[in-house]
């Protein structure tokens, strides 16, 4: 059995690297790390305590004893330590060890029988260990080297995640070291984004359009960043086309700009595992964000993800098929177009003097619009006509008009995924938000299904009542 990801390193060199490495670990331990290394003496060494899971009269006989415990074995990392001799290594070295379980193991099809097949198997032993115990409580989001030479990506937000493995079991102790037991198998990325996609001709218009874009080079530095990548099948839906040929040539065709808005908003910064997604709304490198919908499956937006967590040296892949659409249109525009009607809400906006801000050009990169529809400004004009009402609007004093629509504005980008209940700051004072019934000032009420109406500038969120500061 051949995994998809090789490596060139040889597995000779993390002998004679593991000493060295651990030797300036030892001397620059803490206290508390010498106090562990104090009390762990009498315990097995990290390969018995790996054994002694998976034997009859070893702890895991001890531990199964507990009601509804599903207990860890160990079986095939074992066998893999032995076969590339690295056991020896690893129970006389000072070390971490995440280590899967055989149920891990067995999820690829990864069992005491065929192990030894797997290819580049010592490199990918070594990318589970690093080169000093880490306790639990000692570890923080980010990168962490391992003895293999590349990171794994820790994240304790929610639990602790290593890449996109749980850790089912912290800080079983032994007398070299500690072990995380985690419920996925990792392996070494060898290749940055770029490379990986050059090596899958299914990313083949992928990569047309961001050499066109000028964003290659955005896939092959050192700046981790997530992607959403869409299939040559998606990028030929999206443009109509039938062929990969024609599609290439269609995005060649395009402004570069055009092409870039849309390949930034697949970007997302950073390492971002599916496990360590939720509902809601994602910024990207575009400005707007997308969507995340777990309810069934993985979707950004209305695209599947029908591949994930492809990670490589230099940020994570999860495969889509379809292309994302970035809005195209400002604050005022999309107004504009929008139905219900914000007719009312642009007189407003343009008689205050305050349609430019809308549109991008004040100070404010990103607004956030609480945008009452036509009817909430009859409403509150005590009035039925639409053009009656406009010449009210423009007949109202200019800073009076100002202050109320300030009042409905929020500086950056607010999604309904990021509001919570209590005040809210506006660009004139603070209201109150109501989760739970949905109300503002207990007055103007959202309208839950015209809610997170993105633009290039912002977001809009639909009320039916003017707000008064």
């Amino acid at each position: 059995m051949k995994t998809a990801l090789t490596v060139n390193r040889h597995p000779k060199f993390y002998f004679f690297l593991i000493p060295a490495l651990l030797f300036f670990v030892i001397f620059s331990c803490s206290n508390e790390e010498v106090d562990n290394i104090n009390s762990n003496l009498d315990l097995p060494n990290i390969v018995e305590v790996l054994q002694n899971y998976s034997t009859e009269q070893g702890i895991s006989e001890k531990i199964s004893n507990k009601d509804g415990y599903d207990e860890p074995t160990f079986d095939v990392l074992s066998k893999a330590l032995a076969r590339t001799k690295l056991a020896s290594t690893v129970s006389r070295n000072r070390l971490t060890v995440f280590a899967p379980t055989d149920k891990a193991f067995a999820a690829l099809g990864i069992t005491t029988k065929n192990v030894t097949e797997v290819e580049n198997l010592a490199d990918i032993l070594l990318y589970h260990a690093v080169g000093m115990p880490v306790y639990s409580n000692q570890l923080e989001n980010g990168p962490v080297p391992t003895v293999n030479g590349a990171d794994v990506i820790i994240n304790i937000d929610n639990g602790v995640l290593v890449n996109n493995a749980m850790v089912t079991m912290a800080d079983l102790k032994a007398r070299n070291g500690v072990i995380h037991v985690i419920d996925s198998v990792l392996f070494p990325p060898s290749m940055t984004t770029a490379e990986i996609a050059s090596t899958n001709p299914d990313f083949s218009v992928l990569l047309e359009a961001a050499v066109h874009a000028g964003l290659a080079g955005g896939l092959t530095d050192d700046i981790p960043e997530t992607v959403f990548a869409p299939t040559n099948k998606a990028f030929m839906d999206f443009l109509g086309v039938m062929d990969e040929a024609t599609a290439i040539s269609t995005i060649q065709s395009l402004d570069p700009m055009v092409v870039g808005d849309i390949l930034k908003y697949h970007i997302v910064g950073g390492y971002v595992f599916s496990n360590q997604l939720s509902n809601g709304f994602v910024p990207t490198a575009n400005g707007a964000a997308v969507e995340v919908d777990l309810s069934m499956g993985v979707m950004i937006n209305d695209a599947n993800v029908v591949m994930p967590n492809v990670q490589s040296t230099n940020g994570v892949i999860h495969v889509i098929d379809k292309v994302l659409s970035p809005p195209t249109m400002n604050l005022v525009e999309t107004a504009s177009s929008f139905t219900p009607e914000f007719s009312l809400l642009l007189e407003a906006a343009t008689s205050a003097g305050l349609a430019g801000v809308l549109m991008g050009e004040g100070p404010y990169d990103q607004l956030t619009v609480f945008a009452p529809t036509n009817q909430a400004f009859l409403n509150f004009l005590n009035l039925t006509d639409i053009e009656e009402a406009k010449t009210v609007i423009q007949g109202l004093d200019t800073t009076l008009l100002t202050n109320i629509l300030l009042y409905h504005v929020v500086e950056g980008r607010v999604y309904s995924s990021d509001l919570s209940s209590g005040p809210v700051t506006t660009l004139n004072g603070t209201f109150n938000l109501d989760l739970g019934n949905l109300t503002i000032d207990g007055n103007a009420m959202l309208k839950p299904s015209l809610l997170n109406v993105q633009a290039t500038n912002g977001v809009i969120h639909v009320i039916d009542a003017v707000l008064v500061p």
